[in-house]
């Protein structure tokens, strides 16, 4: 599938897929129509893949909360935001990063 490069953009500043977005942006048709259902202001194609993306983002987040999953995403984001044996990391303080974030937020560990 090729990727408009507004999606591109879009997608990349939400950090999702572009192939995602653009999916989305395919089946919807007219995105702008599709997003003016919800919010009417939205004028522009740019505004709607901003909607579009927020609303994705959101609704990952509200997936992972839903199903539980909280505590399997604190392990992947803690592998990217906080690596353990990272070269900035010279206390090796990355090896408690998802042990502590699970217990501040409440995610459960036994999963």
């Amino acid at each position: 599938m090729s990727i408009d490069p507004d999606v591109q953009i879009a997608a990349e500043r939400f950090g999702l897929d572009p192939v995602l977005v653009q999916a989305v942006v395919r089946a919807e048709g007219d995105i702008v129509k599709a997003v003016q259902c919800s919010i009417p202001s939205v004028q522009t194609r740019d505004k709607a893949l901003d909607v579009l993306c927020r609303s994705c983002v959101h609704a990952l987040r509200d997936f992972v909360q839903s199903r539980g999953e909280q505590s399997a995403f604190i392990q992947f984001w803690g592998a990217r935001w906080a690596p353990v044996g990272a070269t900035n990391d010279p206390q090796a303080l990355n090896a408690n990063w998802v042990h502590n974030v699970s217990q501040l937020s409440g995610a459960r560990t036994d999963v």
